[in-house]
């Protein structure tokens, strides 16, 4: 069976650090659509492992707690690509004045 362990702590770290460097991309170059690569990739393995997790013949149980712990980390991934992709998106609207509708992260800022 196919299947693409994220929680290994060797991926987890590259991906990591894959994500690191394009949210800082995405900053310098003041482009919000340059940080949802990651949150669309994750989202992709989210449903990839969720399918898993949900058809996941008898003969592989022994890799229920892995999809699970892949899970998590998937979840934890697009909790860090959408926010730094909220971040990002009001940088690029103040860079080019535009006017925003909302300021997506200002409740977040607040809280904090």
């Amino acid at each position: 069976m196919f299947f693409i362990n994220v929680a290994n702590p060797w991926v987890l770290l590259l991906s990591l650090f894959l994500v690191i460097c394009v949210i800082y991309i995405g900053k310098e170059a003041k482009n919000a659509y340059v940080p949802m690569t990651g949150l669309v990739v994750f989202l992709i393995l989210l449903i990839m492992h969720g399918i898993q997790f949900l058809i996941l013949p008898a003969q592989y149980e022994y890799m229920l707690p892995d999809i699970s712990k892949c899970l998590l980390v998937d979840f934890l991934m697009i909790f860090l690509s959408y926010m730094s992709y909220l971040w990002i998106d009001d940088i690029e609207a103040k860079a080019k004045k535009k006017k925003s509708i909302d300021n997506s992260l200002e409740w977040f800022w607040k809280n904090v």
